[in-house]
């Protein structure tokens, strides 16, 4: 049985994105100083969810062709998953020893997510320390029903493949955004949005790691104002408006962080996803919260010399790229950067 979250970290496996409405592939090769994309395919209507995976020989063909004609080596892969299909709520409980702490992490999820116990596949990530017999801890816990991913895996694997972990692609993309920013600025705090398809998921870091997390669905503004009219100007700002309920949202976030810890307010909101460079997006964030946006730059994470570009903006390739780098190839490359 596939056991995800709980595994080596492993080189040069292949990166398997399973978005709602395509499936993505990324291989790395290369060294840990000079990382270089040596596979990649994109899979237009495929989407690998709890409700679709399964026996589909179309969709095994078409996996196995993108295999061969990909340039990807090896069986190895790890699996991205969309937000829409985990789990991930911050609480707190009382300062724990490790095990103690990963048991409760596991009790919450299985009163979270109302099934039995040996369905659930459970992790966590410290948000704020607490003391023993004191202050609580504050952690994200991150699950996801066990069959969520083994359906999928079990896909992969008839295509040829052989799952060794998965991981939550919006924190994947995360972690990616803090490794780049933690070795290469001295900037306090800065946000971090993800945005999918369905779900956005918005964070908020500093050197020391994850301050806030939340993850929620968007829906584009327009949908509420039919009547509205776009104003003039540049793509970007004449778009904004169809975003202004998800950065109303964001700001609502940004003043309860601001309200819990005084000075927390992000220097910037860096995006991340496959709706990051979409117009409007960055406009909408700027004006409401008057915040500074960055898109997060994977285009000097990696080499991509050696592959034909994707279509498409290539902020939708972060997860990707985050699963596919080993976290001592993350750590070199950085230092090289900083030395530079």
């Amino acid at each position: 049985m596939f056991n995800p979250f709980q595994s080596p970290n492993q080189r040069n496996v292949i990166a398997v994105e399973c978005g709602a409405n395509a499936l993505r592939l990324l291989q790395l090769g290369g060294n840990a100083m000079n990382p270089v994309v040596q596979g990649i395919a994109m899979l237009p209507a495929v989407g690998l969810n709890s409700q679709q995976a399964g026996s589909d020989e179309t969709t095994i063909r078409r996996i196995k062709e993108a295999l061969r004609s990909g340039g990807f080596s090896g069986r190895t892969c790890a699996l991205s998953l969309p937000a829409k299909s985990i789990l991930t709520e911050s609480i707190e409980i009382p300062a724990l020893a490790n095990n103690e702490m990963k048991e409760s992490v596991s009790w919450t999820a299985v009163d979270r997510l109302g099934v039995d116990r040996t369905e659930v596949v459970a992790g966590h990530l410290p948000i704020r320390a607490g003391t023993l017999g004191g202050a609580p801890s504050e952690v994200l816990v991150v699950a996801t029903l066990r069959n969520t991913v083994n359906r999928t895996a079990a896909l992969l694997t008839e295509a040829g493949l052989e799952p060794c972990k998965a991981e939550l692609g919006a924190l994947a993309a995360m972690r990616l955004a803090w490794n780049e920013i933690k070795t290469t600025t001295h900037i306090p705090n800065f946000a971090f949005l993800h945005l999918e398809s369905d779900q956005a998921t918005l964070a908020l870091l500093n050197n020391s790691g994850l301050i806030f997390h939340r993850s929620f669905s968007w829906e584009s503004s327009s949908n509420l104002n039919l009547g509205a009219i776009p104003v003039a100007g540049e793509e970007d700002e004449s778009q904004a408006w169809r975003w202004r309920q998800m950065a109303e949202e964001i700001l609502q976030c940004l003043r309860h962080i601001e309200r819990r810890a005084v000075g927390s307010w992000p220097e910037f909101v860096t995006l991340s996803g496959a709706l990051a460079e979409e117009p409007g997006v960055a406009s909408a964030i700027r004006t409401v919260c008057g915040t500074e946006t960055r898109l997060i730059n994977i285009e000097n994470s990696v080499d991509w010399s050696k592959v034909k570009r994707p279509s498409g903006p290539l902020s939708a390739w972060t997860s990707l790229v985050a699963i596919a780098l080993p976290q001592t190839t993350v750590a070199a490359v950085n230092k090289k950067r900083r030395v530079a």
